[in-house]
């Protein structure tokens, strides 16, 4: 793609919030920053409105159809901004459809119109974050498969190698996110009667406090930081514990082995493609299987020290200048079908 070509592209993020883990702006800034050097960087618009209620996603949605790019890109979660672009090709990154399975009947219809049904309607080509992600729009939608490309997310600089670990009291086991996928209670579980830390990140609920204690867990939480807090987080742990029952994506996996830290993640999809050969994978719904890769960490050193080397090299592979001249290609192929 040529330079005028790239200046052509706009990025739609949706308006950030003050803090907390954002992962979407995160991976698209990083991969403007990796973009490569002979092509303009695409420019960026970042929504003026909260996603929230009707009225400000219908000014959102509004905003975006006045913009005159001749190559509109949604890079997430405001999949409703797509709906009606036709004086545009547009592109829409698609990073997971959980959201689609919550709620009540009404709801998810309502979830699956305006995410999911208007919006590909008006797509030229969909980009998914995993091939996991890729085989749900695709069931869920009929969407052609040769139209979904699959680039990963990427990380943020801001995480580094860790120095070295810092001693703590006990081992530090490292849960991040607290919606029901997160497997908060199955990871309680496989840690009741272990001498262990349990460093959450998020703010659990009142029913969530309570099935801690009933499982005598040792936890702390914290919510609401910055990248470099979250680094730091990171950096303390002994093991990060992932088993989450779904993801688009798990972009925590690769934040982990960038820093230095064993995973133990789902045997499912997308997580174990994501984890590479750096993590150990244990069954997300039965709790001994979780706790037996637990101990395996925490009672070997070998293996601690194979799945963090084994970690760097996976992470590595999901650079922000790879994803950036993917992106780059598939614009340059949109550019070409519509001469």
């Amino acid at each position: 793609m040529s330079q005028d070509d790239s200046s052509r592209v706009v990025w739609i993020m949706r308006k950030p919030r003050s803090l907390g883990n954002f992962s979407i702006e995160t991976s698209y800034r990083t991969m403007q920053n990796a973009w490569p050097e002979n092509l303009t960087r695409p420019h960026m618009h970042t929504a003026s409105r909260f996603t929230t209620g009707i009225l400000q996603r219908v000014a959102i949605w509004r905003e975006v159809r006045a913009l005159t790019f001749p190559l509109i890109h949604i890079t997430g979660d405001i999949h409703f901004a797509a709906i009606g672009l036709h004086h545009a090709s547009v592109i829409l990154t698609i990073h997971d459809l959980g959201m689609l399975d919550e709620g009540g009947r009404i709801r998810r219809a309502l979830k699956r119109l305006f995410w999911l049904t208007l919006p590909l309607r008006s797509c030229d080509h969909l980009i998914a974050v995993s091939h996991q992600t890729k085989e749900d729009i695709h069931r869920r939608s009929g969407y052609p498969l040769e139209k979904i490309t699959v680039i990963p997310s990427v990380i943020s600089p801001t995480f580094r190698r860790r120095d070295a670990q810092k001693n703590q009291p006990k081992p530090q086991i490292l849960h991040i996110g607290l919606a029901d996928n997160k497997n908060l209670t199955g990871h309680a579980e496989a840690l009741s009667g272990l001498d262990v830390h349990l460093r959450i990140i998020g703010e659990p609920s009142p029913d969530q406090h309570s099935m801690l204690r009933s499982h005598g867990i040792d936890y702390s939480a914290a919510s609401k930081l910055s990248e470099e807090e979250i680094q730091d987080e990171y950096a303390q742990s002994e093991l990060l514990l992932f088993c989450s029952t779904l993801e688009g994506y798990g972009m925590p996996i690769i934040e982990a082995q960038t820093i230095g830290v064993p995973v133990i993640t789902s045997n499912r999809s997308p997580m174990k493609e994501t984890s590479g050969p750096g993590a150990l994978l244990a069954d997300p719904e039965d709790p001994e299987s979780i706790r037996k890769a637990i101990l395996e960490i925490l009672e070997c050193e070998t293996t601690k020290a194979t799945l963090i080397e084994k970690g760097f090299e996976n992470a590595a592979a999901f650079s922000a200048s790879r994803s950036a001249a993917l992106h780059a290609e598939l614009y340059d192929a949109l550019r070409r079908k519509v001469q």
